[in-house]
């Protein structure tokens, strides 16, 4: 299957370029890695191309014009430049273990979708791995490194054999997210009508669940590293709330401001 990689980046250079070596480090390469860019205006586009010239797969480059956390949109814009069959949304504050893209690979099935696994970095190991680009994600159980889900951290492939399909909860992100390109065209991707941090990943996966999609949770593989950041502004999140409890209770399965934009929302 052809697997394309989305990572979202906005203004963050040095994690960007700490994302794209543990990319290059993978034992199963993707298809090809789509760069969802809401807006820099810094070096990430030097960085880019600097690693265009020797990535070892396609390193494609989407971006627009920064107007604010859009998360949603410039995901859409990937979407529709992914060749992709299954699609891996990534965001831009993980990077990962060597096995990561042969563990979704693995587990991708047919009217599923997947959710990976995050270790919580401290500032101090964010910092230093920034710094000196080291993207050799080796943590040992009891790393100084690591600040919260520490267990996320081992890697038991065989524990994935027994994976139970998720009940739906609003606790469940897209952040991290496996899932075939049929299956998210089929809800009409991410709801552009959230703008601002917050809830437009758990919209969509609210809306994979009301079109029938079994989740689950990998343990123990497709690990990812999450780097410490500031908070992002809280500002829309009563509003994009709203949103959320809108899908969930009226069980919503298409959004009409998404891949497509209906004329109604446009009026």
């Amino acid at each position: 299957m052809k697997t394309s990689l989305i990572i979202v980046t906005y203004n963050r250079p040095g994690a960007l370029s700490l994302i794209l070596k543990s990319i290059e480090r993978q034992t199963v390469l993707p298809t090809e890695v789509i760069i969802a860019d809401d807006g820099s205006t810094d070096d990430t586009l030097q960085i880019i191309n600097t690693f265009q010239k020797k990535f070892p797969v396609p390193l494609l480059h989407v971006w627009h014009e920064d107007k604010g956390f859009r998360a949603a949109a410039i995901r859409n814009s990937a979407i529709k430049s992914s060749s992709g069959d299954y699609l891996i949304f990534s965001d831009g504050d993980l990077f990962f273990h060597k096995n990561f893209i042969r563990d979704f690979k693995t587990h991708a099935r047919k009217n599923e979708a997947l959710i990976g696994s995050r270790v919580f970095l401290k500032k101090t190991a964010t910092d230093s791995r920034i710094a000196n680009q080291r993207a050799n994600a080796v943590f040992p159980l009891l790393s100084e490194e690591i600040e919260t889900n520490r267990l996320n951290s081992l890697r038991f492939p065989l524990i994935n054999k027994f994976l139970k399909p998720l009940k739906y909860s609003s606790r469940l992100r897209g952040g991290l997210l496996g899932v075939w390109k049929k299956d998210i065209l089929a809800v009409n991707g991410w709801n552009e009508d959230f703008q601002g941090w917050g809830m437009e990943d758990t919209e969509l996966v609210a809306r994979l669940f009301n079109q029938g999609l079994i989740f689950k949770k990998i343990k123990f593989q497709a690990i990812t590293y999450h780097l410490w950041h500031k908070i992002e502004s809280r500002e829309k999140v009563s509003t994009n709330q709203l949103l959320l409890e809108k899908t969930v209770t009226e069980k919503l399965k298409w959004c009409s401001y998404g891949l497509k934009k209906e004329p109604a929302h446009l009026s």
